[in-house]
């Protein structure tokens, strides 16, 4: 009995090693990962604010300008229609952004727009 108790604890070992090393293990996230987004979507925040809450509002939910969480696209919903329109501008008020923000800041925008529409 003890032998087969030797056996089973030494065929067992590697298992568990492998189970709690694996529980454990470093879990950062990639570039493209969770704390990429979360930091894209606080910088975009920022931006938001400075830029685009005067007339979009607070959260998002409109004022002068469109509402941009109620599910409602003029010019289409997708992440590119939505960087398009902040880069491009819009006809009837919405400013061209590319130069004075560039691509970084306009896909940190078009991120955190997306966080209040999870919300």
């Amino acid at each position: 009995m003890k032998r087969f108790l030797l056996f089973m604890s030494l065929l067992l070992m590697p298992v568990l090693f492998l189970a709690v090393t694996s529980c454990t293990e470093d879990k950062t996230a990639t570039s493209s990962g969770p704390a990429s987004v979360s930091k894209q979507v606080k910088q975009g925040a920022l931006i938001y604010a400075e830029k685009c809450l005067n007339c979009h509002g607070e959260n998002g939910q409109g004022g002068i300008c469109p509402n941009l969480v109620d599910g409602e696209w003029k010019y289409g919903g997708t992440d590119h229609d939505i960087y398009t329109s902040i880069a491009e501008g819009r006809p009837g008020g919405m400013p061209n952004w590319n130069e004075t923000l560039g691509e970084e800041k306009i896909k940190n925008i078009v991120a955190y727009i997306r966080s209040l529409n999870a919300k």
